[in-house]
């Protein structure tokens, strides 16, 4: 049993949690970071609901199948990789391109996040399945 202010700390602290994930995510292809610090950030936010609020409650709040988060992430990391092939270059060959936006400025444009974006997936999917099965186990 959690106390009430264990359950108020985490409910205040999983969206800011999940925030950062996302900022590592976008930031990983040109600081320090990416898909796989991204999706362990964002496997703990959850996990720590596991922890704090059971794993039952939460199975009836939010109950999505971890296994096709994974292969989703798994399938766009893999086409991501051969898209290159299709369009004439070495497997895995990033393209950058720069578009200027009239109030943001010049922003940078890299396929490999998309890669990252799998590797992102991939992680939370594998991850918070083998925590829900290690719940389950009775």
């Amino acid at each position: 049993m959690t106390t009430l202010i264990t359950k108020t700390v985490s409910k205040a602290s999983v969206p800011l949690i999940i925030l950062f994930s996302i900022s590592l995510l976008i930031a990983g292809h040109n600081s320090p970071g990416g898909g796989f610090i991204g999706g362990v950030m964002f496997a703990a936010s959850l996990s720590l609901l596991y922890v704090v609020f059971g794993l039952d409650h939460i199975k009836s709040v939010l109950n999505p199948d971890w296994g096709k988060w994974f292969g989703f992430g798994l399938l766009l990391s893999v086409l991501t990789a051969f898209g290159a092939i299709f369009f004439g270059y070495n497997f895995f060959r990033s393209s950058i391109k720069f578009i200027h936006l009239p109030l943001v400025g010049e922003i940078e444009l890299v396929s490999s996040i998309l890669f990252d974006i799998g590797v992102y997936f991939v992680v939370i999917g594998s991850l918070l399945y083998i925590f829900r099965k290690v719940g389950d186990d009775k």
